[in-house]
This record gives structure tokens, C-alpha cells and sequence, in this order.
């Protein structure tokens, strides 16, 4: 399974889309993935038809898509806020794993926070 260390450094590795299409290593999800996942080139998208039509990640576009990476039993596909895990073997588990990315505290959040720990502090 893949740890949240690994996970995390994917996300910071991986932090930008991709200048072109041409980076990504789209044979990658034809060869290493399962075929039970459907994987479809639309052009402009990549569909997961493993994936409920209803999901988000159903059909994704490529454009938004930073980075595809290959592990030892799944398939990564980095997007900014989500890893999509493709699993490589009929057998394994979890055919679709997604993780979502936490959502960050904002500047103001950050700030609010630390003033309130001040007063905290003082009192």
C-alpha cells in the first residue's frame, strides 16, 4: 500500500500540470493498468470507466492532469488536489482508490490562528 509519505511527496513533486500532453506517460495506463478499468483516450479527457459515470472521477481532463507514475501494484494519476490509484492486478483489493488532499489553512486562517494562541497565552 502506499503510505501518506509517499503520498505527500507526490504532491509536492508533482506540484504543476503538465506543459503538454506529450510529457505524460500515457502508454503507462494502456500497458500497466488493469484492462478491467476501461481507460479510454477522449481526446481532450481520459476516461476511468471502472468509475462510476456519475463520479468526478470518471472522465478527467488531461490538461488537468500533473503527472502519471507507475508503482508495483497501482498506477498514480497526480491531479493539484486528488491521486487517482489504478490498480495493476485483477486480484488486488481496491481497484479504484482516490485520495483526496487536505485543504490547507489560508493566509487569514493562519493569522487568525496565531493571534488567537497570543491571547490565549496572555490570559
Amino acid at each position: 500500500m502506499i503510505s501518506k509519505k509517499v503520498i505527500d511527496q507526490l504532491y509536492k513533486q508533482y506540484n504543476r500540470r503538465a506543459q503538454s500532453i506529450d510529457q505524460l506517460n500515457i502508454p503507462l495506463l494502456f500497458e500497466a493498468v488493469n484492462p478491467n478499468h476501461g481507460i479510454e483516450f477522449d481526446g481532450e479527457d481520459l476516461v476511468i470507466n471502472s468509475v462510476e459515470s456519475d463520479s468526478p472521477f470518471h472522465r478527467i481532463p488531461m490538461r488537468g492532469i500533473h503527472e502519471i507514475v507507475e508503482f508495483e501494484d497501482v498506477v498514480a494519476i497526480v491531479l493539484h488536489s486528488s491521486i487517482i490509484f489504478l490498480s495493476r492486478h485483477a486480484d488486488y483489493p481496491h481497484p479504484v482508490q482516490v485520495h483526496l488532499k487536505p485543504l490547507g489553512m489560508t493566509l487569514g486562517q493562519k493569522l487568525s490562528s496565531f493571534f488567537r494562541k497570543g491571547v490565549e497565552e496572555c490570559a
